[in-house]
């Protein structure tokens, strides 16, 4: 099953700026899974494990985490939510759109 997160920051390296775009990748996520990053002009694979942080918005009350090749989640609190969408907006200059999406083979 192909996971699609249509609006990610993802950080590759501490000394670039991150890619924003869609990913994309096969579950199960796992270290040496291929992750797919488009933007409007690129489009980049990796595996999984050269991901430093992937950040995006599971939907308008939780933020998700790619870190070490595992998924991770915000907490569920109104604080959680505003402080990761108030430090996301702060390196955009606009909040992440809510994008997660399941596509069956």
């Amino acid at each position: 099953m192909t996971v699609v997160l249509r609006d990610a920051m993802t950080f590759l390296s501490k000394d670039i700026d991150p890619i924003v775009g869609a990913i994309s990748y096969e579950k199960p996520l796992s270290a040496d899974t291929p992750v797919t990053i488009k933007t409007d002009s690129k489009t980049v694979t990796v595996a999984a494990k050269q991901i430093k942080l992937s950040m995006f918005k599971l939907d308008n009350k939780l933020f998700g985490f790619i870190f070490k090749s595992t998924l991770y989640h915000s907490g569920d609190s109104k604080e959680d939510f505003s402080k990761w969408n108030q430090g996301t907006k702060q390196m955009l200059g606009r909040e992440l759109k809510p994008g997660f999406l399941e596509v069956r083979p």
